[in-house]
C-alpha cells in the first residue's frame, strides 16, 4: 500500500473521530444539567463545571481536526516530495500513540479500535516515506 493512501485513510478516520467527539459533546451537554450547580469564577466571568468541560471537549475536537488536515497534507507530500515530511510524520505517529494509550485507559471498543487504526496508518505511512529515501541513497 502507498503512503499517500495510508495518510488519506488516517485523515478520514480522524474526521470520523472528530465527528464522534462532537456528537459526544452534544450528548454530554444534554446530560450535564446536574453539573450546572457547581460554579466557579475564572477572571471576570463565572462558569459552570459543565461549560468548562464542554469547552475543553470542543478544543479537543479542533485538535483532532487539525490532525486530520495534517494527515491529509502529509499524504499530498508523500506523493510529490516525500523527503519534505521529515520528522513531522513521526510526530503525528507519536500523537496517535498517545491517543491509543488514552483510549485504552478511558475508553473501549470502537474508540480504541479507531485510534489504533489511525496510529497504524500513520506509522506505516511514515515508515514507507522514510524508508524509500534511504533505499534510494544506498542504491546510489
Amino acid at each position: 500500500m502507498k503512503a499517500t493512501v495510508l495518510y488519506r485513510i488516517a485523515g478520514i478516520l480522524l474526521l470520523v473521530a472528530a465527528a464522534g467527539n462532537a456528537y459526544g459533546v452534544s450528548r454530554f451537554r444534554q446530560l450535564a444539567a446536574s453539573m450546572n450547580i457547581v460554579q466557579f469564577s475564572v477572571g471576570h466571568s463565572g462558569f459552570t463545571y459543565a461549560q468548562f468541560v464542554v469547552a475543553l471537549e470542543l478544543f479537543c475536537s479542533l485538535g483532532i481536526l487539525f490532525a486530520a488536515y495534517l494527515a491529509w497534507h502529509l499524504g499530498a507530500l508523500a506523493q510529490t516530495t516525500p523527503r519534505a515530511i521529515g520528522a513531522l510524520g513521526w510526530v503525528l505517529f507519536a500523537y496517535q500513540l498517545v491517543a491509543v494509550f488514552i483510549s485504552w485507559i478511558f475508553f473501549s471498543g470502537f474508540v480504541l479500535l479507531l485510534s489504533a487504526g489511525i496510529a497504524v496508518c500513520t506509522g506505516w505511512a511514515t515508515w514507507l516515506t522514510t524508508a524509500a529515501p534511504r533505499a534510494l541513497a544506498t542504491a546510489e
